[in-house]
């Protein structure tokens, strides 16, 4: 019933936009979904405001493109001149001033070349800031990993965090480093060829002006229709990388049931689902080009037709026609540059909520900030009167337990019972509702998570083991300096708690030994090889409160030896808890704690709680320790 129940409340108290996909997996889906943020003003403001350190490379890029914007525009019109001067000499039959052309020509190269430097080294600037603040928010959303809670990642999945750290981290960075310099000399070159058009001839400007608030009308109804389509895209396009990368660390179980045709289906189903929205969100982008040139381009025959006929009754000179018409021609580019870049623009803001959405992710809280001495941690720890729920149900209900220093506690129950709830606590992974939890006569929330879990190493079942050395692998579990790495954790250390793990034996079979690479996931050495690294990983940590949670549930007899062989090395002179179902990992313990439905029930030796004949009796005749 409380598993049900915490089920329950992980769909109802999720972030927004999680909800639960197929294979159990959480799913972030979109982000952009109807119960997610749509502030697109308010998202475009904070991302600015993260640019802020970097706000001189910003601000010098700004001043390179309105410099580069600015030659842009006077371009035409140097050109208008050019042409005057020739037109006259040859209207006039007169010679051409020399001196005059060649000002004029100086003028233009100059401007040519002040454009080029402008654009150059505005977008290295720009390139530059962008990585700076790429960087800077890449370091914010790793720090902030580090500081979320646990329940973030029960309703999260592997492939929606990647997704934030790469696809949505370059999606803002290429519209960055193109859609803002883009964006900018749009409005420039409007702005300026807008004047240039009225102080060249005021009613051909009126007339050219018509197709601007016909485009903006245009623009904003294709935003409006376009947002929904690239949110549905964005959808689809995360709930389909998530179940592909399920199906991929899941292979062998998907072969060993035979659930190839199934899934091939689902996944059928999901690409078609895929394509609709596709094919959907790219019709409106391309459509938005052909729409708008189809505007501009009527508007370009009547300025084309009414400039003739001004030049003809000499009230506009060939040369000032002929920039009027590039200035007409230069008029439709902000608008095309705007259309063409309104899926990178949309895509980056939906791409920028959902990042800024796990920044405001709910995080541990820090109630305290007192420091650990590990070296006189003796390991007494106490539950008094503790109360917890994954649900305003509560699952533990005025717990209360003492562990003595060096004492070994083994924990066992059916499912649900609570087991690893009750570990999961003692190192603050879950608030309590009320109660405490002491630590040598310390309540635990006077210290600061990260003080406090340094006192705790913890052998999970699900090992865990990255992509490197095995001596890397082991050195993960020591205490590293400010400033240090793994390769400065000396090798005797990690020889020795490999020694201890009973981990050496294989280690040095291996051609490379301590340098031998794991792959993702150590795939290329056995389960139980592994488990054993795990175990020596928290061997060279030397806390004194050690946690080991079904350490040998999944390995074979002769390897669980080597593993029973370890833990007592790792046990051995430290208070630890063992929650195990094997009755060979469990006997020797110091006292044995029964657990049901969150509730300590039975407390004793193992003798002692057959001879009570209670609920451990009954597992034990069962056949379930």
């Amino acid at each position: 019933m409380q598993e049900a129940n915490r089920t329950k409340d992980k769909k109802e108290e999720s972030l927004p936009g999680v909800s639960k996909g197929t294979g159990g997996a959480g799913r972030v889906a979109g982000l952009l979904a109807s119960g997610s943020a749509k502030d697109n003003k308010g998202t475009l403001l904070r991302l600015l405001k993260n640019i802020s350190p970097f706000k001189w490379f910003f601000i010098a890029a700004i001043i390179l493109t309105l410099m580069a914007s600015g030659a842009q525009i006077f371009i035409p019109r140097m050109i208008g001149n050019i042409i005057n001067t020739i037109t006259s000499t040859l209207q006039q039959n007169i010679a051409l001033d020399w001196l005059g052309f060649r000002n004029l020509a100086i003028i233009l190269i100059l401007l040519f070349i002040v454009q080029f430097l402008s654009t150059y080294f505005s977008n290295v600037l720009l390139v530059k800031m962008t990585q700076k603040l790429i960087r800077s928010i890449r370091n914010q959303m790793q720090e902030k990993l580090n500081r979320l809670t646990l329940k973030y990642f029960d309703r999260s999945s592997t492939g929606d965090m990647v997704s934030l750290l790469t696809n949505d981290l370059d999606n803002v960075a290429n519209t960055l480093q193109t859609g803002l310099t883009s964006s900018l000399t749009a409005i420039v070159i409007l702005i300026g060829v807008v004047i240039m058009m009225f102080n060249i001839h005021a009613i051909l400007a009126l007339l050219a002006m018509v197709v601007i608030p016909i485009s903006y009308l245009l623009v904003k109804y294709l935003v409006k229709k376009a947002k929904p389509i690239f949110q549905r895209n964005a959808k689809f396009t995360g709930h389909f990388s998530g179940q592909i990368e399920e199906i991929y660390n899941g292979e062998d179980i998907v072969k060993h049931y035979n659930l190839g045709e199934e899934l091939k289906a689902e996944m059928s189903d999901l690409n078609e689902r895929l394509y609709e929205s596709e094919w959907k969100s790219s019709l409106v982008s391309f459509l938005t080009r052909p729409a708008g040139d189809l505007i501009l381009n009527a508007n370009y025959v009547l300025v084309a037709i009414l400039g003739g006929y001004y030049v003809i009754s000499g009230a506009l000179s060939l040369g000032e026609f002929q920039a009027f018409i590039q200035y007409t021609q230069m008029l439709r580019n902000p608008f095309n540059q705007v259309l063409g870049i309104l899926n990178t623009i949309m895509s980056a803001l939906a791409s920028a909520e959902r990042i800024f959405s796990f920044l405001d992710a709910e995080e541990t809280l820090q109630a305290g900030t007192a420091e650990i001495d590990i070296s006189k941690t003796r390991g007494k720890i106490e539950f008094k009167q503790v109360n917890f729920g994954y649900t305003d149900e509560l699952l533990f209900k005025n717990v209360n337990l003492k562990v003595n220093p060096g004492e070994q506690i083994a924990i066992v129950g059916t499912t649900g019972a609570g087991k690893t709830t009750l570990v999961n606590l003692l190192m603050r992974f879950y608030e309590i509702a009320d109660g405490k939890i002491i630590l040598d006569d310390s309540d635990t929330k006077e210290y600061h998570t990260d003080e406090l879990r340094k006192a705790y190493a913890m052998v999970l079942q699900d090992t865990w083991l990255f992509s490197g050395t095995i001596r890397d692998n082991i050195a993960y579990g020591a205490a590293i300096l400010s400033g240090e790495d793994l390769s400065d954790v000396p090798l005797a250390d990690i020889e020795a708690a490999a020694q201890l793990a009973r981990a050496d034996s294989f280690i040095e079979r291996l051609p490379e030994g301590y340098d031998t690479m794991l792959t993702e996931g150590a795939g290329n050495i056995s389960h139980g090889e592994r488990q054993l690294l795990t175990i020596a990983r928290a061997m060279i940590k030397k806390a004194p409160i050690i946690i080991l949670d079904e350490a040998t549930s999944s390995v074979d007899t002769r390897t669980e030896l080597f593993i029973q062989q370890a833990m007592k090395e790792l046990t051995s002179n430290t208070t630890s808890f063992v929650i195990a179902h094997r009755l060979s990992t469990i006997h020797d313990a110091d006292r044995i704690i029964v657990m049901d439905q969150g509730a300590i029930i039975e407390v004793g030796t193992h003798a002692a709680l057959l001879k009570k004949g209670g609920r451990y009796a009954e597992m034990y005749t069962a056949g379930q320790l």
